[in-house]
């Protein structure tokens, strides 16, 4: 069956989780799929004799939480998760959601009256005002990238690991030149930065050589994005990140933070040209996800990352049952839209999605450099 759904994904810090899966049984959300991550900053510490202070890098542990809800109850359940996890305090995490149908066999069930008590619904949805930028590298450099966005001030790096399979195996001896552990990075940002920070992160990766790791993005809605890119005393009544967020509110949009003249935008998208691609993101146990990538590289797809998921029924715990927790793996792929039909046909005669499955498989539409289309690794 295919349906409607917003994908909601909250990066938590470890100190707000308690609220949240507080929050999550409050909602009775029926699948929920955890992942390990980290949040990075610039902190100063005092210089030695007091020389001038040195900044150094600091990580945070997260958890970041993603599940599906009705796509009308997108804004009510995360204005509900935002309120309960005070999460627009500054360095707390971020919520964003993504808009997209799921393909599925069995129907994931919600207490719908109970969203609409909490949450409230609206059939209009607001702009998807941020890119998601979602760059793969060797495991080992995502810091200096981490370091490089940092620097500009623009967001804070969301970073965790995976796996990378595909161009390898067929590499034959070469394989072993292209580690098989993966770092991801995300950067949530305002649409008008994204060329900005793909403009610094291509050549610092050096992401348009083959195998040396990939980049794409997709358009989200972000009602709460961290904006405490360096970590400090407080001197103020107000940070600077609350601030920041007062006035996007007043101004409507993030567009007057541009980080560049819309002139230099403009020359520097030109020189970043984008081509629309597709993003496949499958969740299921191992053997299904394993199916659902040999599927996918049998019928021309060049390569794939997967992470391990926790999987959670908060429904489960709304009932007065006790919580359980489930392997999963996530795999994404992304291809040229020419190649869609043959995987969708593929996946369908595999019967991944027949048979009262509960494995899931999403379809988006992403966008990837140009020079960046055949070098996944």
């Amino acid at each position: 069956m295919q349906t409607d759904f917003s994908t909601i994904i909250c990066v938590a810090d470890v100190n707000i989780t308690a609220a949240m899966d507080e929050t999550l049984t409050d909602l009775a959300i029926p699948e929920v799929y955890l992942q390990r991550a980290k949040q990075m900053s610039l902190v100063d510490k005092k210089g030695l004799f007091g020389l001038r202070p040195a900044t150094k890098h600091e990580e945070s542990r997260a958890l970041f939480y993603r599940f599906y809800v009705p796509r009308r109850f997108e804004q009510g359940v995360m204005r509900r998760i935002t309120e309960a996890t005070d999460l627009k305090m500054g360095g707390r995490g971020c919520i964003f959601a993504l808009r997209n149908a799921i393909h599925r066999e069995t129907p994931l069930i919600f207490d719908e009256g109970k969203l609409e008590t909490l949450c409230g619904s609206r059939n209009t949805l607001p702009h998807e005002d941020y890119a998601l930028l979602c760059c793969t590298v060797p495991r080992g450099q995502g810091d200096s990238l981490s370091a490089a966005v940092l620097e500009l001030g623009v967001c804070v790096p969301i970073v965790f690991f995976g796996a990378g399979v595909g161009l390898r195996d067929k590499l034959g001896l070469l394989r072993i030149t292209i580690p098989v552990e993966k770092e991801i990075i995300w950067f949530l940002v305002p649409r008008s930065d994204t060329d900005l920070v793909e403009k610094t992160l291509i050549p610092r990766a050096r992401l348009d050589v083959p195998g040396h790791g990939f980049l794409y993005k997709v358009f989200v809605h972000a009602p709460v994005v961290n904006l405490r890119v360096r970590q400090g005393k407080r001197v103020h009544a107000a940070t600077m990140e609350q601030v920041i967020a007062a006035l996007d509110e007043v101004q409507g949009s993030s567009d007057w933070r541009r980080l560049g003249s819309k002139s230099g935008a403009a020359g520097t998208a030109g020189r970043n040209k984008t081509g629309s691609a597709l993003g496949f993101f499958f969740i299921g146990d191992e053997v299904e996800t394993e199916t659902f990538r040999k599927t996918a590289m049998a019928n021309g797809a060049h390569g794939a990352t997967l992470n391990h998921l926790e999987m959670r029924s908060y429904s489960a715990v709304a009932q007065g049952q006790m919580m359980e927790s489930h392997s999963r793996e996530f795999c994404d792929i992304i291809i040229p839209p020419e190649l869609e039909e043959r995987i969708t046909a593929g996946i369908k005669k595999s019967g991944l999605l027949s048979g009262g499955s509960s494995c899931i498989l999403k379809v988006i539409p992403v966008e990837q450099p140009v020079s960046l289309r055949r070098s996944r690794g």
